[in-house]
């Protein structure tokens, strides 16, 4: 695999800088350390729109970060939905009613849905962005990726924090976990969470 080509389509024409995750997660100031790799043009304009709506979807969740508080407020409800009516529309359309536990009562709430589709998508992206910056000699051009949504418990982070390589970027912006198990090829496991509020696991093989 050539070290400066885009890491989704393998292209070394046109290439530009992608972030990874995607800037628009950060309040301002976003931090300095943000990780970039190779895309090229069509496939870093192709996510513009996910990127979008896939934060409207992770900082809409009652049990954000402040940080996820303030992107909903300051960017998302000024900024995205005045400039895009549709999205707006969609999002509202997706709202449904959900029993929700805050400090140990339930109540009823508002959750979000969000296409899977579009959530495999985004996470997949992620997951070969980090790949090609942390493991740039893997060749995950015929790997398979499982998608899963994790509900955290105090277990679960336990055991990541003891076993897998830990990442932080922004103040309850987005956390990752890594595990490559290299006596089994080229398989990894890679844990997101967004705003403190959603976690989500993808197992590559």
């Amino acid at each position: 695999m050539i070290a400066k080509s885009c890491y989704i389509c393998y292209s070394t024409k046109n290439l530009t800088k992608d972030h990874i995750p995607p800037k628009n997660l950060f309040p301002s100031p976003k931090p300095t350390n943000l990780i970039t790799v190779w895309c090229c043009r069509k496939c870093n304009e192709k996510f513009s729109l996910i990127d979008e709506s896939f934060r409207v979807f992770t900082s809409s969740v009652f049990n954000r970060s402040k940080s996820g508080e303030w992107i909903w407020n300051n960017k998302v409800m000024d900024s995205t939905f005045k400039r895009s009516p549709k999205l707006k529309t969609v999002t509202t359309k997706s709202l449904i009613p959900i029993q929700a536990e805050i400090n140990g009562q339930k109540m009823q709430a508002t959750g979000m849905t969000y296409p899977v589709r579009k959530t495999k998508e985004y996470l997949v992206r992620l997951t070969k962005g980090f790949t090609r910056h942390f493991n740039p000699e893997i060749d995950y051009s015929q790997a398979k990726f499982k998608v899963a949504h994790i509900i955290p418990n105090q277990q679960i982070a336990d055991m990541l924090y003891e076993k897998f390589f830990y990442v932080e970027k922004g103040d309850g912006v987005f956390r990752m976990w890594r595990m490559f198990v290299k006596d089994m090829g080229a398989k990894s496991v890679w844990v997101y969470v967004f705003y403190d509020g959603l976690m989500f696991m993808v197992e590559v093989n």
